[in-house]
């Protein structure tokens, strides 16, 4: 008898058994279930999935791109009711160029820029050449070599601060193209005004336009302003003669650069030892000397204040400046080496 029920019990088990594997399937190891709480990136995987396997798929990261190279061309703006704000966001569109505010501390209400009350916060500033209003937030030049610099006309100058950003930057080695907005005030001498103030940078002539400027009117002007910067870079002349230079990449390079911006620099030069031209610059570089043993083409700065070209060799503390590269020993002793010389030093 009881061996009857256990062979009942045993064929009931059998049939039960059978049914349940008619209806679950088990899952394959390699299938992922999304889970259905918190993070719905990750995935539940069964036990018996190998561990390796679990970690690239559960914990992989995204594969590492390359960094992007810095853009070179930054607009800057200040804009206290959207005029500006709008020619510059058009300027940036056509030049791909990174776009920065000038916000101001203490922002500018409708009552503070009232033209007809002398008395408005706008009018007290603008009478004042003091005055430097503050900037709520900081903006780097660093890594820029083209700066579109914009701001409003008020009482014909710019405000002042514009005057407050340019003092506190460092325009080395950036083309600074100021564009300013009015209704009717042309530029007059407020880029010339900043440039001096700035006291650094290579600034040119600005422009003004109103707020209705079109996209064509504009990418006229900015191909303008990059035909007429473009390739300019640091000449150098002997006696007429000019010479291909490779330059270094150095703050004295940068700041000769920018003392011959505006005009020519001419150094009368004398010989010296038969194997060197040395002349006054008239004006101090940085310098960052090191002992240097000279060849002929060397052009290097002595005592931060003298410029040098070598026809020969010579060993002192100098901080290069460049090298001629389209002219032999023997050609630069010809033009080197019969007495003194003039030298120009010229940015086109």
């Amino acid at each position: 008898m009881k061996r009857a029920i256990r062979l009942i019990f045993w064929l009931l088990l059998c049939v039960f058994c059978a049914g349940c594997k008619s209806t679950v399937q088990a899952v394959p190891a390699e299938t992922e279930i999304p889970a259905v709480y918190g993070d719905e990136s990750k995935v539940w995987l069964p036990e018996s999935t190998d561990r390796k396997g679990t970690a690239e798929i559960a914990g992989s990261e995204a594969p590492e791109t390359e960094a992007e190279e810095q853009n070179t061309t930054l607009v800057v703006y200040f804009s206290a009711t959207g005029t500006t704000r709008g020619v510059a966001e058009k300027i940036a569109a056509i030049t791909g160029a990174d776009l920065k505010e000038i916000i101001p501390a203490q922002p500018y209400t409708n009552e503070d820029l009232d033209y007809g009350d002398r008395s408005t916060r706008a009018s007290a500033e603008q009478n004042n050449p003091e005055a430097r209003p503050e900037i709520a937030n900081a903006i780097s030049l660093d890594g820029y070599t083209t700066l579109y610099l914009g701001y409003p006309i008020w009482w014909g100058q710019a405000p002042r601060i514009l005057s407050r950003f340019v003092e506190s930057s460092d325009f080395s080695g950036v083309v600074v193209i100021p564009f300013c907005t009015s209704g009717s005030s042309d530029i007059g001498q407020s880029d010339d005004s900043l440039a001096a103030q700035a006291g650094s940078g290579t600034w040119v002539q600005g422009r003004r336009f109103d707020g209705n400027v079109t996209e064509e009117m504009l990418k006229g002007w900015i191909s303008e302003m990059e035909a007429a910067n473009m390739g300019r870079s640091l000449h150098i002349a002997v006696d007429g003669t000019d010479l291909a230079v490779d330059w270094e990449d150095n703050d004295s390079v940068r700041a000769l650069m920018e003392q011959v911006s505006s005009a020519p620099l001419t150094v009368r030069m004398s010989m010296y030892g038969g194997f060197e031209q040395v002349g006054a610059l008239g004006i101090e570089l940085p310098r960052n000397d090191r002992q240097t043993t000279t060849r002929p083409g060397d052009i290097v700065l002595y005592s931060g204040n003298q410029i040098v070209v070598f026809f020969g060799s010579n060993s002192w503390a100098y901080t290069r400046l460049g090298r001629i590269t389209d002219r032999s020993a023997s050609e630069l002793t010809e033009l080197l080496g019969n007495g003194d010389v003039t030298i120009m030093l010229a940015w086109k």
